[in-house]
């Protein structure tokens, strides 16, 4: 995934998943939530990522990894 920090892309609808990720890197220090949405593109089969992490900001998703990223929501969505 490559990064574009400083983008603030404009979307046309709502995301199709919106995440919310829980990264632990000190067991002393609170963990860092990170907010994601998710946009699968149906044209190209590729996935658009906004992040609210400085480091990260918007991002696209190849073909293989968008499928993949799907799969992984498709399922914990059936465990419900």
């Amino acid at each position: 995934m490559n990064w574009q920090p400083n983008a603030e892309p404009k979307m046309s609808r709502e995301p199709d998943v919106e995440a919310v990720f829980f990264y632990n890197f000190d067991e002393n220090m609170p963990e860092r939530l990170v907010n994601y949405q998710i946009w699968f593109n149906q044209g190209n089969d590729t996935a658009t990522i906004i992040s609210d992490h400085a480091n990260e900001g918007f991002g696209t998703l190849d073909k293989g990894n968008a499928e993949s990223l799907k799969d992984v929501f498709i399922k914990a969505s059936q465990t419900k």
